[in-house]
């Protein structure tokens, strides 16, 4: 009867074990999903921000262009000018 009961004592143990190993693996799961919801909110926040630059740089682009077509504008009529006489 004692060599069951270590069995049984042995097993349970084993039992024991393999639960708190799966407790572990639950907690390490459990925090890496808040990292990776973390990590989602960042990207989220960056591609807003990405966003706006990219508004941002084409409203200078026309601003730009708007610029370079009025000092063609300037030159074309400085020539004129400068023909005429």
């Amino acid at each position: 009867m004692p060599d069951e009961t270590n069995e049984v004592l042995q097993r349970l143990t084993r039992v024991e074990t393999k639960l708190d190993m799966m407790n572990s693996a639950r907690d390490i799961g459990i925090e890496a999903l808040q990292n990776s919801r973390a990590l989602q909110q960042r990207m989220d926040e960056l591609r807003d921000e990405v966003s706006k630059l990219r508004t941002k740089q084409l409203e200078n682009q026309k601003w730009m262009i708007g610029l370079m077509i009025s000092a063609a504008g300037l030159m074309v009529a400085f020539a004129g000018l400068i023909l005429k006489f």
